[in-house]
């Protein structure tokens, strides 16, 4: 009979786990300041966005590169980011072939880049128990995760508006250059964890 009893509390146990832990965790925006994941998720997006993109007749063509962007938050994170974007870009214009000037009396081209969206998101589903804060009572409680999953994804998209530097005429437009990463980090029976990415360069593996 006590065989019985122990097993129906566990079962009972379990099923209250179950039915009240299963939960999706609310989606987050990136930190301020930028953790180093958060960072390469960025830098692999922008990169990535580049990949196929074809200079065409910018080849040995000297440019003024300027940018522009939406401001999405009130953080330092925008304008950090935008002008790690900008010199990204500068750089792998000039391994192309492109001439990037300084001063736009050497330039034959204006190029302006602009970034129609960047940014990271990341969204959690955990099989288990929470963290919880001490608020009534002075205990605190670790996360306890049966199974947890954590989905990172940098994103970019931009474009480039081209202009004979010298009249100031439209000379053309890119199409939408996308590049998109993803990184996804499991965790099964409080212990065990794996991960799953697609940046050529992912950070060292961090239990979360």
């Amino acid at each position: 009979m006590t065989l019985i009893r122990t097993v129906r509390f566990i079962m009972t146990c379990g099923l209250i786990l179950a039915v009240l832990s299963a939960c999706a965790i609310p989606s987050k925006k990136a930190s301020d300041p930028l953790t180093p994941t958060e960072q390469l998720l960025f830098s692999s997006a922008i990169n990535k966005g580049l990949k196929n993109y074809d200079v065409g007749m910018l080849k040995g063509a000297s440019i003024l590169l300027t940018a522009s962007d939406l401001r999405v938050d009130q953080s330092l994170n925008g304008d950090v980011i935008n002008q790690h974007m900008k010199q990204v870009v500068a750089g792998w214009l000039g391994k192309q072939g492109v001439i990037i000037r300084e001063e736009q009396e050497d330039a034959t081209y204006h190029v302006h880049l602009i970034v129609e969206s960047i940014g990271t998101t990341q969204n959690a589903r955990l099989f288990g128990l929470p963290a919880t804060q001490a608020t009534i009572f002075p205990i605190a409680t670790p996360e306890l995760a049966i199974y947890k999953r954590v989905q990172s994804q940098g994103y970019v998209r931009f474009y480039f508006d081209i202009f004979e530097r010298a009249s100031g005429r439209f000379f053309a437009s890119t199409e939408p250059q996308v590049g998109s990463v993803t990184q996804t980090v499991y965790t099964a029976f409080f212990f065990f964890n794996w991960r799953k990415t697609d940046m050529e360069a992912p950070p060292i593996f961090e239990n979360n």
